[in-house]
């Protein structure tokens, strides 16, 4: 299948706006983005709204009427925090279970059925039995956020016996990078921690590490989620299946604060979050020929360099 013309859901945001830095660079694709700017912000994509290959729209999914000449959608919109999603319940399933599902009526409304790359999340295996963690793991949500996300992922593959579906889902461990922290919105999409991290570091505060901040993350670069991206979009086959995004490393909360600042403080736990996170890469490496390429200590590194 060859690729013209492709859709962004959630363009403004973290992933969506690396993602189409990314594409205007590495391809001559003609690039829609859809977002409502609730949590992403125009200054992310402010450099492309010149190029005559991009083309956004400011307005939510479900007033989307089409998805007719895509030849791939590219769905990144949601509210992906993990401690909001507990208390703003409805919301959340608004934004991450009906706008897609919205997204996939339309196709079947049409009959048109173009590749359809889901944003997913490691958050649906909870604290995993097996590390690292294959897409085999037995699921185990521990939050609403993590139920919702798995929701689209079962939604899809129950259509896809009945509709000709071609879809990846991409479950992302936990990224970081370029515009992953916004201090003015709470509902940030995917503020890890090190971007809140770099951020209190930047204006002189502690940081505040949860727990004992003994929990291991999986850092991947948004740079390597973007190249994800392109990689599920331009294989050839319908795969109908999912892959882990992640570095295929882990290192502790509290490590990560001791490699920027030597000020941190403990707060309380928070519920509903996973004790690791350490991806199996190997699917992704073998099938879409992709491998993470950034590492965490240089980045932050740099970043504190840039700071002082």
């Amino acid at each position: 299948m060859q690729i013209n013309n492709v859709l962004i859901t959630g363009v403004a945001g973290f992933i969506g706006s690396n993602l189409l830095d990314y594409l205007i660079v590495n391809t001559n694709w003609k690039i829609t983005g859809i977002d409502n700017l609730s949590t992403g912000n125009k200054k992310n994509i402010s450099s492309h709204l010149n190029n005559n290959r991009f083309i956004l729209i400011e307005d939510t999914i479900k007033n989307l009427k089409s998805v007719k000449g895509y030849d791939c959608i590219f769905h990144l919109a949601a509210l992906p925090r993990i401690q909001p999603s507990f208390e703003f319940v409805t919301e959340h399933i608004s934004e991450n279970l009906s706008n897609s599902m919205h997204l996939i009526e339309l196709m079947i409304r049409e009959n048109y059925f173009p590749k359809f790359v889901f944003s997913s999340s490691s958050a649906i295996y909870g604290t995993p039995d097996t590390v690292p963690t294959p897409e085999s793991e037995k699921i185990d949500c521990l939050s609403p956020y993590a139920f919702q996300k798995y929701e689209v992922e079962k939604y899809l593959e129950l259509l896809s016996t009945r509709y000709p579906l071609d879809y990846v889902c991409l479950r992302y461990f936990n990224p970081y990078g370029p515009r992953s922290f916004n201090p003015e919105n709470k509902f940030n999409a995917y503020s890890s921690v090190v971007g809140i991290f770099l951020y209190r570091y930047q204006n002189n505060l502690p940081l505040l590490v949860t727990g004992d901040g003994s929990q291991r993350r999986d850092f991947i670069h948004v740079a390597d989620l973007a190249k994800a991206n392109y990689a599920a979009a331009i294989h050839p086959e319908r795969l109908n299946t999912a892959f882990n995004i992640g570095n295929g490393s882990t290192i502790s909360v509290l490590e990560v604060a001791q490699l920027i600042s030597d000020r941190y403080e403990f707060i309380p736990k928070r519920e509903g979050e996973s004790e690791i996170t350490f991806a199996d890469t190997q699917k992704a490496v073998t099938i879409l020929n992709w491998k993470p390429r950034h590492a965490l200590k240089e980045y932050l590194q740099k970043e504190i360099k840039n700071k002082q």
